[in-house]
């Protein structure tokens, strides 16, 4: 009898955790083995598995195990639509003290082009990139601003992460710049406007680019571009009563727009309009812009207009460098005006391609 009471099953891993590392999600299931050994004098049962969700297979010995014998439980990780690092927990029951015992699996699973074509569209090679733009919006002169775009190294190699087109008003920074395989850098992007070289729209151009640090063959090199917009505008909010009493007052001598009437393929065709101050202090004109201006030509004889005087503007279109056959294009003037630092003339008129 105490023989009898003395005979125990002895469950002793060799192993209790696997990490898969990281692999493709396209690849498909990915499986190990997780040894046991019966240390005990009496056969060991692996009564049941159990697992915490459907992704992740068990299979396990339903013979029993002699002392001393060795077995292996199986588990596997299907990663079909789970991109990203997980963490699985199994529980195995047996006929021993404990009855329980907990292994873990845990891994880094690439997406699929697919799946990375939604949540990085832009690719530079293996580093696949979560927008084409940075967009700050409106800024007024000398606010400063900080936005940033994630990017997602697609490759089984770590990479080296560049950036480049910094100016003064633009200072992008990558954090981290050296990236392990299925991770994230941040491309931090500070907008300054103090430095920012015109009013109204600035649009600015970063090259992201990537490089293997161990394994050529295991990342494809590449470069994209992000394009930094913002619009940078005059603040009047801390101008005194006085002050705005003697600002300048703009005034244009032409309506809502300027008609260049019907214009033959091929001729340049010009027109005019005065910018007059009505107010005390000095006219500033910030900017004269057209959003599509190839073919379209703007100069002014003076940006600075004094208290009573004019200030002309010329266009100049050339049918020959605009497509189709209407013309119909936003000019924004920008001044120092407290009330309209702001107003659009159309631009509009027929070219006659016949």
């Amino acid at each position: 009898m105490a023989l009898a009471a003395a005979a125990q099953p002895q469950a002793t891993w060799l192993e209790r955790q696997h990490d898969f590392g990281v692999f493709m999600e396209q690849d498909g299931k990915v499986t190990c083995q997780m040894r046991l050994v019966n240390t005990g004098n009496a056969p060991l049962l692996v009564v049941k598995a159990q697992a915490g969700c459907g992704c992740t297979g068990i299979t396990y010995p339903e013979q029993p195990i002699e002392p001393g014998d060795t077995a292996s439980v199986s588990i596997s990780y299907n990663p079909s639509g789970r991109p990203g690092q997980f963490s699985k927990e199994v529980l195995i029951f047996t006929n021993t003290v404990p009855k329980r015992t907990l292994l873990e699996i845990t891994g880094n699973v690439i997406p699929t082009a697919a799946t990375l074509d939604k949540q990085y569209p832009l690719q530079a090679g293996s580093l696949r990139i979560s927008q084409q733009s940075i967009p700050f919006g409106e800024l007024t002169k000398g606010q400063n601003k900080t936005l940033y775009l994630s990017a997602y190294n697609a490759s089984t190699d770590t990479m080296l992460v560049k950036v480049t087109g910094a100016k003064p008003h633009i200072r992008p920074a990558l954090v981290p710049d050296t990236v392990p395989p299925a991770k994230v850098t941040a491309l931090t992007v500070h907008y300054l406007t103090g430095h920012a070289p015109l009013w109204g729209l600035n649009t600015d151009t970063l090259t992201l680019s990537c490089e293997p640090l161990h394994q050529p063959s295991a990342v494809q090199t590449g470069t994209a571009d992000v394009h930094v917009m913002a619009q940078v505008l005059e603040s009047f909010d801390r101008l005194t009563d006085e002050q705005r009493k003697h600002a300048p007052v703009v005034g244009v001598d032409c309506d809502d727009h300027i008609d260049f009437g019907t214009m033959a393929a091929g001729e340049t065709v010009t027109r005019s309009f005065t910018v007059t101050n009505k107010g005390k202090d000095l006219l500033a004109i910030r900017r004269l812009w057209v959003p599509e201006s190839a073919g379209i030509g703007i100069s002014a004889d003076r940006m600075e207009v004094k208290r009573g005087k004019s200030a002309t503007v010329t266009i100049t279109v050339n049918t020959a460098l605009i497509d189709g056959e209407l013309l119909n294009v936003p000019l924004t003037l920008m001044c120092n005006d407290p009330d309209k630092p702001r107003q659009t003339i159309r631009l509009v008129g027929i070219i006659d391609r016949q």
